[in-house]
């Protein structure tokens, strides 16, 4: 079922080809396998259809699975129809979320409950099923025994909010990681997004994966159904201020944009030419961070001595900051920095992600293609080096291999 893996092998490898002249990248469509790939003979069903399940699901695509989506036949999976859209599209539903998260996979139009023998002879030898909480393994023992349904819910099959609807943000809110972020009046600032449900199928590859490497190992056999709820995936993000402050009944307040107790400065700022991330935790990083940007009277200051004392004087020192930065340059600052041993980065716009140094260097996006258009999406978060994962891909239309079916 799955060869030659050598789980230890982490690759990092330049898959960019930078113009000599006027610095163009071109992401590559695929990557050079070297070998069979790492999971090469594990098939996959996706009957969810949500982003967390097709996240999941693309883990296996980009490692060698064979997996097949198997879509409503009136308009597919809801992804589709998920923005952000592929501005050159044909269709104004044509998402390119979508294709981001369903490179190198199959597509099959199949009416799950009208045609239950149709999706049961679709397992056959199936190795996982990515599931929403329709079906249970043993709805598949018998075209594959050792199948391993993985149901990913936004809160789990049980438990107090197992029937409650969730989104990006109302996880991240549970999980307490925006209530202390925005400006100190009014609401707080969620990002935008899917990242919850991103995680949510990240936990989902690696503890599904855990199951089939076991039976592949002669460990465990039989079906079995694992349950992935992405709220709980997310709590890993909790601070532990909030777990403090359950405990103790205080309450902490929003203190506002850059202010985050007990360490300042810690941010990001605005200069000449961009944007500029900070983090100055040490008396010597703070001295060292006064001297760049010619704040030598605050450096012995004892009270700017902690960073928690520092923060005390916002007021005072965040305007000093804000004037000293603006007109100069991110880039300048980050190398002196840098040389003065104090952490400091550039923070690149969204437009600027795909021609940053280092993300080049580590091929971090790669080309999908998808209704006619190409566009950089991010490639495979981690690498292996005798069996590199494929980079970028094609995504299928809806039923593009319905012979799958037959």
């Amino acid at each position: 079922m799955i060869l030659g893996v050598d789980w230890a092998e982490l690759q990092i490898a330049l898959h960019v080809r930078v113009g000599d002249r006027d610095r163009s990248y071109d992401y590559p469509m695929t990557a050079p396998v070297t070998t069979q790939a790492a999971l090469a003979g594990l098939k996959v069903l996706d009957v969810a259809g949500t982003i967390a399940s097709g996240y999941c699901g693309k883990l296996f695509a980009d490692h060698g699975a064979q997996v097949v989506n198997v879509e409503p036949p009136d308009g597919g999976f809801a992804t589709r129809r998920e923005p952000p859209f592929i501005a050159a599209a044909a269709a104004p539903e044509d998402s390119a979320l979508h294709a981001y998260l369903n490179t190198n996979k199959a597509s099959v139009a199949l009416d799950v409950d009208a045609e239950p023998t149709g999706l049961q002879a679709l397992a056959a030898d199936a190795s996982v099923v990515l599931d929403d909480g329709r079906f249970d393994a043993g709805t598949f023992a018998a075209a594959a025994p050792d199948v391993v349904v993985a149901t990913i819910t936004w809160f789990g099959r049980s438990g107090p909010y197992a029937a409650f609807q969730g989104t990006h943000g109302v996880c991240w809110a549970l999980a307490g990681m925006i209530r202390n972020v925005g400006p100190a009046e009014g609401p707080p600032l969620v990002a935008s997004g899917c990242a919850a449900e991103i995680v949510g199928g990240l936990t989902a590859f690696i503890g599904t994966l855990g199951q089939v490497l076991a039976r592949e190992m002669g460990n465990a056999s039989g079906p079995v159904r694992l349950d992935t709820s992405i709220f709980e995936a997310n709590l890993c993000f909790s601070e532990p201020g909030g777990v403090g402050g359950y405990r103790s009944g205080r309450r902490g307040r929003r203190l506002g944009v850059n202010r985050f107790a007990p360490t300042y400065p810690l941010g990001v700022y605005a200069c000449a030419d961009g944007w500029l991330g900070v983090t100055a935790l040490t008396p010597s990083q703070w001295k060292s961070f006064c001297t760049l940007l010619g704040m030598d009277e605050h450096a012995d200051t004892p009270q700017y001595q902690t960073a928690i004392g520092r923060l005390y004087d916002y007021d005072v020192l965040e305007p000093i900051i804000k004037r000293q930065v603006r007109n100069r340059s991110a880039a300048q600052l980050v190398r002196r920095g840098q040389d003065m041993r104090i952490p400091l980065a550039p923070v690149p716009t969204m437009e600027e992600l795909f021609t940053t140094d280092q993300y080049v260097a580590r091929g971090a996006f790669a080309q999908v293609a998808a209704a006619d258009a190409v566009f950089p999406a991010p490639a495979t978060p981690f690498r292996l080096f005798a069996t590199p994962a494929l980079v970028g891909g094609q995504s299928p239309r809806l039923g593009e291999h319905q012979e799958l079916v037959q």
